[in-house]
């Protein structure tokens, strides 16, 4: 019985992983009013993209994101050992270079909201009115 309560103690003491809806955002300055899930799919499996018919350069967030596992994931089909094998033969063949990265959402934030040619994702609760939501991610 000891053992028991133990054991559920410490299964509530345990972080439970909660993880907010994803969105995809480019500036409020952007054109762009929407995105599809294949052309999504695409600037992110090639590191940039056009997007009727705006170029657009993608971003992403570090490695240990859990926001940037869930993108992944529902954006891609991807994980993130995947996507670091993706790009680890797309460089050895020279045929394309990873997004690039920032350190975290209120770098992603301040460099989507001063330029319109980026496109990137966030948690749906970090989206602020420089921004605006192309594509919802569930």
């Amino acid at each position: 019985m000891k053992t028991v309560k133990m054991l559920l103690i410490a299964l509530l003491l345990l972080p439970l992983p909660v993880l907010a809806q994803v969105v995809v955002v480019v500036s409020q300055a952007s054109p762009l009013s929407a995105i599809s899930e294949s052309r999504l799919r695409q600037v992110y499996l090639e590191g940039a993209g056009v997007v009727d018919g705006q170029r657009v350069t993608a971003l992403d967030l570090s490695e240990d994101s859990r926001t940037r596992t869930l993108f992944y994931r529902l954006a891609v089909g991807k994980t993130p050992a995947g996507m670091k094998s993706y790009w680890a033969r797309m460089i050895f063949t020279g045929r394309g270079a990873p997004p690039r990265s920032v350190s975290g959402v209120r770098e992603m934030q301040l460099m989507l909201e001063n330029n319109p040619v980026l496109i990137g994702y966030l948690p749906a609760d970090q989206v602020t009115e420089g921004l605006k939501v192309l594509r919802t991610l569930d």
